[in-house]
Protein backbone atom coordinates (compact mmCIF):
# COMPACT_ATOMS: atom_id res chain seq x y z
CA UNK A 1 0.00 0.00 0.00
CA UNK A 2 1.19 3.53 -0.78
CA UNK A 3 2.64 5.13 2.37
CA UNK A 4 2.06 8.81 1.75
CA UNK A 5 1.40 11.61 -0.66
CA UNK A 6 -1.69 11.57 -2.84
CA UNK A 7 -3.83 8.55 -2.01
CA UNK A 8 -6.51 9.14 -4.65
CA UNK A 9 -5.58 6.42 -7.15
CA UNK A 10 -7.16 8.12 -10.16
CA UNK A 11 -5.50 11.47 -9.44
CA UNK A 12 -2.11 9.86 -8.82
CA UNK A 13 -2.42 7.90 -12.07
CA UNK A 14 -3.29 11.00 -14.08
CA UNK A 15 -0.44 13.01 -12.54
CA UNK A 16 1.97 10.21 -13.43
CA UNK A 17 0.96 10.57 -17.09
CA UNK A 18 2.00 14.25 -17.25
CA UNK A 19 5.11 14.89 -19.31
CA UNK A 20 7.23 17.92 -20.16
CA UNK A 21 4.98 20.81 -21.30
CA UNK A 22 1.75 18.99 -20.45
CA UNK A 23 -0.87 21.17 -18.82
CA UNK A 24 -3.33 20.87 -16.01
CA UNK A 25 -5.90 22.99 -14.25
CA UNK A 26 -6.75 22.94 -10.57
CA UNK A 27 -10.11 24.63 -10.30
CA UNK A 28 -12.73 25.67 -7.81
CA UNK A 29 -16.15 24.14 -7.44
CA UNK A 30 -17.77 26.49 -9.94
CA UNK A 31 -15.29 26.53 -12.81
CA UNK A 32 -16.91 25.62 -16.16
CA UNK A 33 -14.85 22.58 -17.14
CA UNK A 34 -15.10 21.91 -20.90
CA UNK A 35 -17.26 18.97 -21.97
CA UNK A 36 -15.23 15.89 -22.66
CA UNK A 37 -12.24 17.06 -20.59
CA UNK A 38 -10.19 14.63 -18.52
CA UNK A 39 -11.43 15.44 -15.01
CA UNK A 40 -10.56 14.09 -11.59
CA UNK A 41 -13.11 15.47 -9.13
CA UNK A 42 -11.69 15.41 -5.61
CA UNK A 43 -14.53 17.41 -4.03
CA UNK A 44 -16.08 15.88 -0.94
CA UNK A 45 -18.23 18.63 0.52
CA UNK A 46 -18.19 22.41 0.13
CA UNK A 47 -14.69 23.59 1.03
CA UNK A 48 -13.13 20.13 1.40
CA UNK A 49 -10.56 19.88 -0.03
CA UNK A 50 -9.57 23.46 -0.65
CA UNK A 51 -7.83 24.72 -3.73
CA UNK A 52 -4.64 25.32 -1.75
CA UNK A 53 -4.61 21.87 -0.12
CA UNK A 54 -5.02 20.28 -3.54
CA UNK A 55 -2.37 22.47 -5.15
CA UNK A 56 0.17 21.69 -2.42
CA UNK A 57 -0.48 17.94 -2.68
CA UNK A 58 -0.02 18.11 -6.47
CA UNK A 59 3.17 20.18 -6.14
CA UNK A 60 4.63 17.46 -3.92
CA UNK A 61 4.24 15.09 -6.89
CA UNK A 62 4.90 17.14 -10.06
CA UNK A 63 7.19 20.01 -11.15
CA UNK A 64 5.75 22.99 -12.99
CA UNK A 65 7.68 25.68 -14.88
CA UNK A 66 4.85 28.18 -15.27
CA UNK A 67 1.39 29.05 -14.11
CA UNK A 68 -1.51 31.29 -15.08
CA UNK A 69 -4.30 32.75 -12.95
CA UNK A 70 -7.16 35.22 -13.44
CA UNK A 71 -6.03 38.83 -13.70
CA UNK A 72 -8.50 39.72 -10.95
CA UNK A 73 -7.35 37.08 -8.47
CA UNK A 74 -5.33 39.59 -6.44
CA UNK A 75 -8.48 41.61 -5.85
CA UNK A 76 -11.00 38.76 -5.52
CA UNK A 77 -8.87 36.30 -3.53
CA UNK A 78 -5.86 38.15 -2.13
CA UNK A 79 -4.96 35.46 0.43
CA UNK A 80 -4.48 32.77 -2.21
CA UNK A 81 -2.88 35.22 -4.65
CA UNK A 82 -0.27 36.18 -2.07
CA UNK A 83 0.33 32.54 -1.16
CA UNK A 84 0.90 31.65 -4.82
CA UNK A 85 3.51 34.39 -5.06
CA UNK A 86 5.30 32.82 -2.07
CA UNK A 87 5.07 29.27 -3.43
CA UNK A 88 6.11 29.96 -7.02
CA UNK A 89 9.42 31.77 -6.77
CA UNK A 90 11.07 30.65 -10.03
CA UNK A 91 8.11 29.79 -12.23
CA UNK A 92 6.93 32.05 -15.03
CA UNK A 93 3.74 33.75 -13.83
CA UNK A 94 0.92 34.99 -16.04
CA UNK A 95 -2.36 36.77 -15.32
CA UNK A 96 -5.10 36.79 -17.95
CA UNK A 97 -8.78 37.65 -18.21
CA UNK A 98 -11.38 35.01 -17.42
CA UNK A 99 -12.17 34.62 -21.13
CA UNK A 100 -8.47 34.18 -21.99
CA UNK A 101 -8.12 31.67 -19.14
CA UNK A 102 -11.07 29.63 -20.41
CA UNK A 103 -9.58 29.62 -23.91
CA UNK A 104 -6.12 28.69 -22.60
CA UNK A 105 -7.44 25.81 -20.53
CA UNK A 106 -9.82 24.25 -23.05
CA UNK A 107 -7.24 21.67 -24.17
CA UNK A 108 -5.58 20.99 -20.79
CA UNK A 109 -4.43 17.42 -20.28
CA UNK A 110 -6.06 17.27 -16.87
CA UNK A 111 -8.58 19.15 -14.75
CA UNK A 112 -8.67 18.62 -10.99
CA UNK A 113 -11.91 19.94 -9.52
CA UNK A 114 -11.69 20.87 -5.86
CA UNK A 115 -14.48 21.85 -3.47
CA UNK A 116 -13.09 25.37 -3.12
CA UNK A 117 -15.78 28.02 -2.73
CA UNK A 118 -13.54 31.13 -2.72
CA UNK A 119 -13.67 33.12 -5.96
CA UNK A 120 -10.87 32.98 -8.54
CA UNK A 121 -9.38 29.78 -7.10
CA UNK A 122 -8.20 28.44 -10.44
CA UNK A 123 -4.72 27.85 -11.79
CA UNK A 124 -3.35 26.62 -15.11
CA UNK A 125 -0.04 24.80 -14.75
CA UNK A 126 2.59 23.79 -17.33
CA UNK A 127 4.69 20.82 -16.30
CA UNK A 128 8.42 20.47 -16.76
CA UNK A 129 10.80 17.57 -16.76
CA UNK A 130 11.96 15.75 -13.68
CA UNK A 131 15.68 16.17 -14.42
CA UNK A 132 17.94 17.44 -11.63
CA UNK A 133 18.06 21.01 -12.96
CA UNK A 134 14.26 21.27 -13.18
CA UNK A 135 13.78 19.80 -9.72
CA UNK A 136 16.34 22.21 -8.26
CA UNK A 137 14.84 25.18 -10.11
CA UNK A 138 11.10 24.51 -9.94
CA UNK A 139 10.69 21.92 -7.20
CA UNK A 140 8.27 22.81 -4.41
CA UNK A 141 7.72 20.60 -1.38
CA UNK A 142 5.34 20.79 1.58
CA UNK A 143 5.54 18.81 4.80
CA UNK A 144 1.89 19.57 5.60
CA UNK A 145 -0.59 20.14 2.79
CA UNK A 146 -3.55 20.62 5.15
CA UNK A 147 -2.73 24.28 5.83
Amino acid sequence: MKKGGIMNARLMGELTKLRHYDTMVICDIGYPIPKGANVVDVSLTAGIPTFMQTLKAVLNEVNFAEYTVFDFMEEANKEYYDELKQIFKNQDAHEVSMDEFRELTKDANLFVRTAETRPASNIYLVSCSGDDWSVDTYGVQFDDVSK
